[in-house]
């Protein structure tokens, strides 16, 4: 089938298109309507990034370009989906398909198979067997995600020796899990070309990249701060996944909703919200989690800051994941001027341990929430 392509980068555009296709590819919105008008291809596939004017102006003129005949396979970005489904049912255009802002590369070119009716038999990475879980760890600010992400994974990795364990500092705002580990040169964004095509991305051994704990050879970290776009997000999710079994990410702050941090959202198996137990943090949180919840989306809340004899209910339809008590200021200051893990220290803080530990046994009981 004749297909007219309009993506940025030419050379992938076959790691989007399924066999049978004969692929024109336009790498600019220009280009594409000129080519469109040249050849009257039998089918054409645009990549919504690629289109500056307004959607109500580029799709009604992309449908008139074509053969009324001729489908059309939107992909969009997570900021504008619902708007081109709405463009598409107000001005009546049909034979125009929407593709979901969540799909992967391999999803997306299964996508336009079924679309096309098309067979894709080129799917030689072979069937996804990775089975690590992902976790996405994000706060409003100041909740405890970088000090969670220093001391949880540890006992982890002592509880779980078969298991591998990888920590990424996504945190592009505030890169203190980067400074603490020392991983300036543990940076996977060198890698950025990998994460084009899924293929590829699965033959790069990214564990040779991480740093390699020196007491627990199970326990890896990395930074992974960048301005990713969201195809590299879960390029780069899918084959972690395949060679670490748990998988922490400080993402950092939950704003602004970028395409690369609503694709981890959806990616990650366990969306975490660490809230300080200040009651306008608390209702916040409530606000930001119902959002995503009309969205498809379960957040569970890590409540922080908590002391002694302190309610830590926050309401109904809010799942707890665990709660953890407040750490002193000087003690967290020194914690992270010596670069010390305050788990591993000669007096821990016992309730922040214990904390841990509860929220770990839960996990590896009833692989669920600590419900609180």
């Amino acid at each position: 089938m004749k297909t007219i392509v309009c993506y940025p980068v030419k050379s992938l555009v076959h790691t989007y298109m399924p066999m049978g296709c004969q692929v024109l590819v336009s790498e600019s919105s220009a280009d594409f309507y000129r080519l469109a008008k040249l050849y009257q291809p039998e089918a054409a596939v645009l990549f919504a990034e690629m289109f500056e004017t307004p959607v109500w102006e580029w799709l009604p003129l992309a449908r008139s370009t074509l053969d009324p005949q001729t489908p059309i396979v939107v992909v969009p970005l997570y900021q504008n989906e619902s708007l081109i489904k709405e463009v598409v049912q107000k001005a009546d255009l049909s034979g125009v398909y929407i593709l979901s802002a969540n799909l992967t590369q391999d999803e997306i070119r299964k996508g336009i198979g079924q679309i096309l009716s098309l067979d894709d038999e080129a799917d030689t990475a072979g069937p996804y067997e990775g089975r690590g879980m992902i976790y996405a760890l994000m706060s409003h600010g100041g909740a405890g995600v970088t000090t969670f992400c220093i001391n949880y994974p540890i006992l982890l990795a002592k509880q779980n020796p078969d298991k591998q364990i990888l920590v990424l500092d996504m945190n592009v705002h505030k890169q203190d899990l980067t400074r603490f580990f020392k991983l300036q040169q543990h940076q996977l964004s060198q890698f950025r070309p990998d994460l084009l095509d899924l293929r590829t991305a699965r033959l790069r051994t990214w564990r040779k990249i991480c740093k390699q704990s020196n007491q627990l050879p199970n326990l890896f970290y990395a930074n992974a701060t960048s301005n990713w776009r969201s195809m590299e997000i879960s390029n780069l999710m899918s084959s972690l996944r395949e060679q670490f079994d748990y998988i922490y990410i400080d993402w950092g702050y939950s704003f602004p909703e970028t395409d690369a941090m609503q694709r981890l959202i959806y990616t990650a198996d366990r969306n975490l919200l660490f809230v300080r137990s200040d009651p306008f943090s608390i209702e916040g949180a409530k606000e930001w989690i119902k959002s995503w919840g009309k969205r498809g989306v379960e957040y569970q809340v890590m409540l922080s800051h908590i002391d002694k004899g302190q309610n830590h209910r926050i309401g109904e339809g809010i799942s707890v994941y665990g709660v953890v008590p407040r750490i002193s200021d000087d003690r967290l200051r020194q914690s992270h001027r010596t670069h010390s893990v305050l788990v591993e220290e000669f007096l821990p803080p016992k309730p922040y341990v214990m904390s841990l530990q509860a929220i770990m046994e839960t996990e590896k009981m009833v692989r669920g929430a600590v419900v609180c």
